[in-house]
């Protein structure tokens, strides 16, 4: 057994810290899940920009899409606003540090990459866009992000030591 590295008493077994230093540390949002709260940050934003673009584009082009083309821009600004309202509430979970966090950041990872399969899809058959890597980078970039952040947010201790609320 070692010494906490804070405060000189003797650390826990497989820890730095003693019992009183290591749930103070671990009430704090540190190591990886700096990642996560900037994402969901940056998400806030990219939504609100992404939200006034396609209400742009939908005033100033109305007459030039065709209905699918049409329909498929309003999906992604109803999703858009939807997505906002649930980054919105994800986002007080993580800085709040609920306990119901874990699932509701895995729904939004979820939901994302649901989105954005759906999107690719819609887009393919309704305006012949092609599978080419710029359009198909976001699904597998969200894929990506989903396939590391939900693993994490399932099985690691900071997660469940941090989200106790």
């Amino acid at each position: 057994m070692g010494t906490c590295i804070q405060c000189d008493k003797d650390a826990l077994k497989e820890s730095d810290f003693c019992a009183e230093c290591e749930a103070r540390e671990f009430k704090k949002i540190r190591g990886w899940l700096f990642v996560p709260a900037i994402s969901l940050v940056l998400s806030l934003l990219t939504i609100v920009v992404s939200i006034n673009t396609t209400v742009q584009e939908l005033m100033e082009h109305d007459g030039a899409f065709v209905a699918g083309q049409k329909g498929l821009l309003i999906f992604e600004l109803v999703f858009f606003v939807a997505m906002f309202a649930y980054t919105l509430f994800v986002s007080s979970l993580f800085f709040r540090k609920k306990r119901q966090l874990p699932r509701f950041f895995i729904g939004f990872l979820l939901l994302w990459l649901a989105f954005y399969g759906m999107d690719l899809v819609l887009a393919h058959q309704l305006m012949d866009l092609s599978y080419v890597y710029d359009n198909v980078k976001p699904l597998l970039r969200n894929a990506v992000s989903a396939a590391i952040w939900i693993p994490y947010f399932l099985v690691s201790i900071r997660v469940k030591r941090t989200f106790v609320r």
